[in-house]
């Protein structure tokens, strides 16, 4: 009880600070503490004080927590002794733990205990080494009942004489004794002289692993050295052990050692308060708290006040290092008790640990999880089975890729469209002025790119969702930032940009107009401005085609972002960074024909043996999409639709496969005719997104599909719309797979996908709606790549004047050369004078409601890192560019 502690003035408070040191759990706590009481003056409070802590640490029969309490080793009248310092410690711990610790196993000091009590005459070292290793291999035998077991199965002996008999011995003593003994030597020389292991630095091994068993006379001229350093590892390593084992898990508090007697000088008690500090900082021990009664030292004691804030302090501040020790002087009890400290301790007659364990507990737990592995891994045997056994699979296409962190869709932010336009227009329009400011200095060039793209000029979410506008704008601005600080870290190489934000109308409606308009100011101005080309034409429509011309004719070289029609590539000054509906039209046909993506029965795929192209034939992106899909897709239909017929004369529909329809109800409705006709049926979306999910509406509502569909979309269903529109959640029996250009919150081909996706989370936050869509990856690659190239014509002029035609040159011999530039989307390689980059970079997304999913990835991700198969396993070849 704690009426043996004596009520000293702020003896309460001690208490109760070192037994919150003890209770401090892994992982929050700093190094061993030594905390020494030194009596003062006549008395034996120093005494009643261990003794008591002793006390209150095992209540009812049962130890709070783990504790040892260590009597000096004095000859008995008797003639016998008291057991050995070390023996009391190993024994106390053994009879004093918590419940629900479970067994304490202490494998380097009983292995340090035997190599200490072994001896050898041999003049050998390794014949030596061998010697003391079967010592302490018989030493360890008593303990084990295996290798008991092993021992009485290996025959020791003289081999019998009997034939039989004599070759099972030959057998049997290598398998049983031979080997469990040098196994037993190979494992104690690993633990012991694992580097950065304790004893390795101890014993002063030089580099090398060296063998344990010959550095026998270290341990036995320091004995009590070695075993108090071993013993500390061993406590350590019970209370840092594996986290899955439910004892472990319940090892809460530290082990606790008490000497509450003072031992004489040169003696085994003496030696271990003493050397524990040091060991302590040989070990990184912070599993033991010591509590010794001793002599007073050369340090100057503490009163038990000024103790207590240290041991406070100690508990407060987690790290390894010396051990931490205080000294404390304990003063007589003269007069009346201390009121406070007698009320407290009365009130506190035992240390507090956290929660009470019983043994039972981890030993359900335990069988509970060994139940469930068992369980788990026959599950996965059987499955591995049945796959061995039926290789062919009917499991839906999901995810084939690992990504390296969950893609969260993106939320439609709090502001306008127009605001966040603006926005964006601002941080160009802020990097210009610094590129200005940066002109003044020696040395600096700068030059003008224009950025011709849609503009965002109506609070209408539809059109601005849509249109990519918003995030196009922002990988511009954001590449026009990279791209200006890596010129002012290079200013006699590289070369800063100026950006000129060109408004091309809604569906680039007045680009032809602008780009006239543009070509006409540099042949007034006679290149005074300094353009050096133009990024954007984000869209394949008739309207930027004619600006194409426009802008080619004049000069201007250009890099398109999102555009993909074929058409784009007819003109010998253009050129883009995504891929062209060429490519994708081969690898989605491909994947239609290979993927089990068509739903057959609940949770059962098989691929698609038919298709059905939704297209518009007034749109060129559309149309170009369609046919190089239907190309390739052998017997694949399409089905016309135009969403305003009044804006652009639609084309009549010729041929047995191509049918027309008026409104989204027809088109869903021939849709679900095809779908009934075979079930293996894909939709080909290769319209516009604007009339998807109203596409999907009437699907639902107005078939007879009930709507069971599996899409296949185009690159312009793009993340952005797909967290918009929420096709899985809205329409839960459609499977939607479709082209992206890249994911960058989660799935980053290189380190300059890196870099962009860090950009843009550090600039609109991890939440964006546009975070893991292609449109701003894409601007930005685009601007990198046409300001590499202006970096380029710089570097290959020297002093000389360099203009539009050595940045013409640069994107024709391929900027970066052969294995061209990593970009936010994939490498960027260029042939000679290419349009587009070679085996440019594609995805294929399932949509799911935890958001998307790769299923296919196929193109270089950087240089020489190529994905060249996609599917379960890698099971087919990822189409490449002819």
């Amino acid at each position: 009880m704690s009426f043996s502690i004596p009520p000293l003035p702020s003896a309460g408070d001690f208490v109760n600070a070192l037994e919150e040191l003890v209770l401090v759990p892994p992982g929050r706590r700093g190094p061993s503490a030594r905390i020494v009481l030194v009596q003062q003056g006549r008395g034996d409070e120093a005494e009643r004080i261990a003794e008591g802590e002793c006390l209150r640490l095992r209540v009812r029969g049962r130890a709070l927590v783990p504790y040892a309490r260590i009597q000096e080793s004095r000859p008995r009248g008797d003639g016998q002794r008291t057991p050995d310092v070390f023996e009391q410690i190993e024994v106390g711990l053994r009879d004093n733990l918590p419940g629900g610790f479970g067994r304490l196993r202490l494998p380097r000091y009983r292995l340090m205990r035997a190599f200490a009590a072994a001896s050898s005459t041999e003049d050998q070292a390794a014949v030596r080494a061998r010697e003391l290793r079967d010592q302490c291999y018989a030493e360890r035998r008593k303990d084990s009942r295996i290798l008991k077991a092993l021992h009485a199965i290996s025959g020791a002996g003289e081999p019998p004489a009997n034939v039989v008999a004599w070759m099972w011995h030959w057998f049997r003593h290598p398998l049983f004794g031979v080997l469990p003994r040098r196994l037993y030597g190979l494992r104690a020389g690993r633990r012991m002289m694992r580097k950065g292991g304790w004893f390795r630095s101890w014993a002063r091994v030089p580099s090398g692993r060296g063998d344990f068993f010959r550095h026998h006379d270290a341990v036995v001229t320091e004995r009590e050295d070695a075993l108090l350093c071993a013993l500390l590892d061993d406590l350590e390593a019970a209370a840092r052990g594996p986290r899955l084992s439910p004892w472990t898990r319940r090892r809460r508090s530290r082990f606790v050692l008490v000497f509450p007697r003072e031992g004489e000088p040169g003696s085994v008690t003496e030696s271990v308060v003493r050397g524990f500090p040091q060991a302590v900082e040989q070990t990184g021990s912070t599993a033991v708290v010591l509590l010794a009664v001793g002599p007073a030292g050369p340090d100057t004691p503490q009163s038990l006040a000024m103790a207590t804030t240290t041991i406070d302090s100690w508990t407060r501040s987690p790290g390894r290092g010396r051990g931490r020790s205080v000294v404390i002087g304990v003063e007589p009890l003269a007069g009346r008790p201390d009121q406070e400290a007698q009320g407290w301790l009365l009130g506190h007659p035992e240390i507090q640990p956290r929660r009470v364990h019983s043994d039972l507990a981890p030993r359900a737990e335990a069988f509970v999880m060994a139940v469930a592995g068992v369980t788990v891994l026959s599950l996965l045997g059987y499955q591995g089975v049945r796959r061995l056994v039926d290789p062919s699979s009917d499991r839906c296409l999901g995810a084939t890729v690992a990504t390296t962190e969950p893609a969260d869709p993106g939320r439609i932010p709090g502001q306008s469209p127009k605001e966040l336009y603006a926005r964006a227009r601002a941080a160009v329009d802020e990097q210009n002025k610094q590129a200005e400011t940066a002109a003044k200095r020696a040395g600096t060039v700068i030059r003008t790119v224009v950025y011709l793209g849609i503009p965002v000029t109506v609070d209408n979410w539809k059109d601005s969702l849509y249109s990519g506008a918003i995030p196009a704008l922002r990988g511009i601005a954001l590449a026009q930032e990279q791209l200006n600080s890596e010129a002012a870290n290079d200013v006699h190489h590289k070369v800063w940009l100026r950006v000129r934000v060109l408004d091309a109308g809604p569906r680039f409606s007045n680009a032809p107009k602008v780009a006239g308009e543009l070509v006409r100011e540099m042949a007034e101005l006679k290149g005074e401005q300094q353009i050096m080309g133009v990024v954007g034409l984000g869209q394949s429509r008739a309207d930027s085609l004619a600006a194409r011309d426009i802008l080619g004719d004049g000069g201007l070289p250009m890099i398109g972002t999102t555009a993909t029609a074929l058409e784009m590539q007819q003109h010998g000054m253009y050129r883009q960074v995504a891929p062209d509906n060429r490519r994708e039209a081969r690898i989605a046909a491909d994947f239609a024909r290979r993927g089990n993506i068509v739903e057959t029965s609940a949770r059962t795929c098989a691929p698609a043996r038919a298709a059905i192209v939704v297209a518009d034939p007034t749109d060129s992106y559309s149309a170009n999409l369609s046919e190089l899909f239907t190309s390739e897709f052998e017997g694949a239909r399409t089905i016309r639709y135009t969403a305003e017929p009044s804006r652009e004369p639609v084309p009549a529909a010729s041929g047995d496969r191509v049918e027309s329809a008026s409104t989204l109800d027809e088109v869903a409705n021939r849709v679900c005719e095809r779908i009934q006709e075979n079930p293996r049926t894909v939709l080909y979306w290769a319209a516009r997104p604007t009339e998807f999910s109203a596409f999907l509406n009437a699907f639902d509502a107005g078939t007879q599909c009930d709507g069971r569909l599996t899409v296949l979309g185009g690159n312009d269903i793009t993340n952005a719309v797909v967290d918009a529109q929420r096709p899985s959640d809205s329409h839960p029996r459609v499977r939607l797979y479709y082209a992206a250009h890249a994911l960058p919150k989660s799935h980053s081909p290189n380190v300059m996908g890196d870099r962009f996706r860090d950009q843009y989370r550090e600039a609109y936050g991890a939440d964006d709606l546009w975070g893991n869509d292609g449109h701003a990856p894409l601007a930005w690659d685009a601007l990198r790549l046409l300001g590499s190239a202006v970096n380029s014509a710089r570097q290959q002029a020297g002093s000389a004047p360099f203009g539009l035609g050595t940045v013409q040159q640069s994107l024709v011999q391929g900027v970066g050369g052969p294995d061209g530039k990593r970009g936010a989307t994939g490498v960027l390689a260029f042939d000679r004078n290419g349009k587009v980059p070679v085996n440019k970079r594609l995805l294929m997304l399932h949509d799911t409601a935890a958001g998307p999913e790769v299923a296919l990835e196929c193109g270089f991700r950087a240089s020489q890192d190529e994905r060249t198969s996609w599917g379960p396993g890698g099971a087919f070849p990822c189409v490449r560019d002819k």
